[in-house]
């Protein structure tokens, strides 16, 4: 039998003119912040065309996984509809610059996440099967993080995904059930995002750069921040039936912001409370909680590294 998590509402936590702060949102800052992954993408490219040796190819392409996390990151606020506030601007922005870049669709993404969103931590959740495996041994983790960075899990996602995208494909048109639509619409702007990339790169510096730091971060190092973020997230909470447990907040430093916590996703346990503050605000919504005394009820990891030791056995 499925046990459904309890929800706490916004006002039993929040005031109403800290909920009203808390839910505007700025098409500004959410357009910013896109544009800021993406610069930062091809400074970091035009970097190794100054300075071309390996030791700065493989800082630069880890660098490239952890604004590849962002722009997971940021599709997912398209998703929740958090990065405009026009409802098409938001999707568009979140298609085009976000979700066909990664091979992904913000529509199908967006079914799947609220879903996640209603039954967390439950028999229902199709994200359990990212936390109910751990803790796990060191070996068993270092088994995942050689699949990660060999590109075996890249590769395997991005087919299951595209696959994905096929197999749930019919959408209503004028009232009638039309299969086949979203995918080839998915594929092709999966298919023109890339090569969008490609010429953009190509141009920087040549024809070969869309498979160096395009692809091969997308397929290595960016599986493994992906998998560190989603084992942050909700592996080994304490409570899964308490939404101040049941998800959790991990303290990132500089350095961790650049490759594992990108554009505020570590602050996991405020985001399933409120769903709907932005991304740049979820800070906000964290520092108004400890003002609350909540500090005891929330599930807080002090780093990354520390949140690693305690998932492995």
């Amino acid at each position: 039998m499925t046990v459904i998590t309890p929800t706490i509402k916004p006002n039993e936590i929040l005031d109403s003119s800290q909920i009203k702060y808390l839910k505007s949102k700025s098409t500004t800052v959410g357009v910013l912040l896109v544009a800021h992954a993406w610069v930062i993408i091809f400074s970091l490219i035009f970097v190794f065309s100054l300075f071309p040796n390996i030791f700065i190819y493989l800082l630069v392409i880890s660098l490239i996984a952890g604004r590849q996390l962002g722009l997971a990151i940021l599709m997912h606020e398209g998703a929740h509809g958090l990065i405009a506030n026009n409802v098409k601007i938001n999707n568009f922005i979140s298609q085009a610059f976000c979700a066909f870049p990664m091979a992904v669709d913000t529509y199908d993404y967006r079914h799947y996440h609220l879903k996640h969103h209603r039954h967390t931590q439950t028999e229902d959740d199709p994200d359990l099967i990212l936390s109910k495996p751990f803790p796990i041994t060191k070996n068993s983790f270092f088994r995942k993080v050689i699949r990660d960075l060999s590109g075996v899990t890249g590769i395997r996602q991005r087919y299951q995904s595209i696959n994905k995208t096929f197999n749930n494909d019919a959408v209503k048109v004028d009232g009638k059930e039309i299969s086949g639509f979203k995918s080839k619409n998915t594929l092709k702007g999966i298919l023109f995002s890339q090569f969008l990339i490609f010429i953009s790169m190509s141009i920087i510096g040549s024809w070969w750069y869309y498979f160096a730091f395009w692809l091969v971060p997308a397929l290595t190092f960016f599986q493994l921040f992906y998998r560190i973020r989603n084992i942050a997230e909700h592996a080994v909470v304490p409570n899964d039936c308490d939404d101040f447990n049941n998800a959790r907040t991990t303290y990132a430093s500089m350095i961790e912001r650049f490759f594992v916590a990108p554009y505020y996703v570590n602050y996991h346990l405020e985001h399933h409370l409120f769903m709907f503050v932005p991304c740049y605000k979820l800070k906000h919504a964290h520092n108004l909680l400890l003002s609350k005394k909540h500090h005891n009820r929330m599930e807080i990891k002090q780093g990354y590294i520390a949140l690693l030791k305690s998932i492995l056995v």
